[in-house]
């Protein structure tokens, strides 16, 4: 069909505006679902021992931090101090975490979204040896994570088709090194540290997720090389068993060794028969 004949180029077709909005990943659900309720927990109910409990914090409040208590780690990322906060993280999350859910499946996606809180949590500590803050709330650390590693896995994509994403990336580090050294904020440096793991996260996770899928080949075929010998040296023990004593002298454990080693045979010679 040439291009004028498409049904889209036609004068006698009526522009048409279609609004469309990416559909949010199971995982991507997940996590923005448990951010809300906890929210409406803590808001709604009145909760409020739950920040008590939940927020990274380094400062004790006599019951302990984030060194003596490690799930603060985790659970910091689930609270929210406020309606905006929450607001702009869900909207963060509904971005940035899908188009890593689709690329690594749920498990990775998942897993690298909780090694940027942690990452984030690390630099907020690092940041409150020099200047004490109360507490870190809010899952801006994971979301700026998943910012940074879109940014290096899909640098086609734009912000309004307008900014590119590389772009984006590097504006809000900057802002966020202009508050760290300014404002002294704890919190901002949260957010570079995640915006810095998760770029760079993807490139050297993948050479040493590759190196170490090598490795981890190299020794099942070793391990599988040193199986079959044992297998033959058992066989060739059996063998020389019957010829020995006869096929009655084998116990129930040997005759179903022999039985075992007789499928693989076969089944090896049928494969090898059917690639010729």
């Amino acid at each position: 069909m040439a291009w004028e004949d498409r049904p889209y180029y036609r004068d006698d077709q009526p522009p048409s505006v279609r609004w469309a909005v990416p559909m949010p990943s199971p995982l991507t659900v997940g996590i923005m679902a448990a951010c809300l309720l906890v929210f409406l927990v803590v808001n709604v109910f009145g909760a409020r021992s739950i920040f008590f409990w939940g927020e990274l914090t380094f400062l004790g409040h006599g019951l302990g931090s984030g060194w003596t208590q490690p799930w603060r780690w985790l659970t910091y990322a689930y609270l929210h101090g406020s309606g905006s906060h929450i607001f702009w993280n869900l909207l963060g999350l509904y971005f940035f975490l899908p188009p890593l859910e689709r690329v690594w499946g749920p498990k990775r996606a998942f897993g690298f979204y909780t090694l940027g809180t942690i990452a984030a949590g690390f630099a907020f500590w690092v940041m409150c040896l020099f200047y004490p803050f109360p507490g870190l709330v809010g899952a801006s650390g994971g979301i700026f994570a998943a910012l940074g590693a879109c940014a290096y896995l899909f640098p086609e994509i734009s912000f309004f088709g307008i900014i590119p994403i590389r772009i984006a990336a590097a504006l809000y580090g900057v802002f966020f090194l202009l508050s760290i050294s300014g404002d002294k904020d704890p919190a901002d440096a949260a957010h570079l540290a995640g915006l810095i793991f998760g770029f760079f996260a993807p490139y050297y996770g993948r050479h040493a997720f590759s190196g170490l899928s090598r490795r981890w080949e190299q020794r099942r075929r070793e391990a599988a090389v040193k199986a079959e010998q044992y297998d033959q040296s058992e066989i060739d023990r059996i063998l020389q068993k019957v010829h020995d004593s006869g096929m009655n002298s084998l116990s129930r454990g040997e005759k179903a060794t022999l039985k075992r080693a007789t499928e693989r045979q076969r089944r090896a010679d049928l494969a090898r028969a059917a690639r010729r």
